[in-house]
């Protein structure tokens, strides 16, 4: 598998890999059937991307197409343009690898070199590998978002994380 800067010939992969992250598990935001872009929508999120210094996305790839990413989608305002969204998604048939770390790597290490200096994410507090692998690279817990989704009908609560970068 390699990691790299996702392209903008990587829309339709990426969004067969947002479709099929959606009926894989329930971890994501969207719930299967939810998800309504379209490739054209798709390419111009990518290309933002690709233009912008304060966002980026990169993909866990193979011959066989995506199986993976993790977006930083970063604030732009003076008072909080310092700070960076997370937000990562891996198929089931590739986590387990070490992936999850080499992506968020890869997001840290871009965004240390844009002058970002605080990584924020949400996980639910109930997934456990997610939640382990945040800790393993750094990040800390600031609190909980009580009630944050329901999912099939449950209440489910998230993790507030945050790793501070160049500290």
């Amino acid at each position: 598998m390699d990691i790299r800067e996702v392209k903008v010939s990587d829309a339709q992969s990426m969004l067969e890999l947002m479709l099929y992250l959606d009926s894989e598990t329930q971890f994501m935001l969207l719930e299967y059937g939810e998800r309504t872009t379209t490739i054209e929508q798709q390419t111009k999120i990518i290309e933002s991307f690709r233009e912008s210094q304060s966002q980026s996305m990169f993909v866990l790839a193979n011959s066989s197409g995506i199986n993976g990413f993790i977006v930083g989608i970063g604030n732009t305002t003076n008072r909080n343009k310092h700070s960076m969204y997370c937000v990562i998604g891996i198929k089931h048939s590739a986590s387990g690898n070490g992936y999850g770390k080499q992506l968020l790597e890869h997001l840290e290490c871009w965004a240390s070199e844009h002058d970002f200096t605080r990584l924020e994410l949400t996980v639910m507090c109930h997934n456990e590998p997610a939640y382990n692998l945040y800790l393993s690279r750094g990040f800390e817990v600031e609190g909980v978002k009580r009630r944050a989704m329901k999912i099939d009908g449950q209440y489910v609560d998230e993790f507030y994380m945050s790793k501070l970068l160049g500290t």
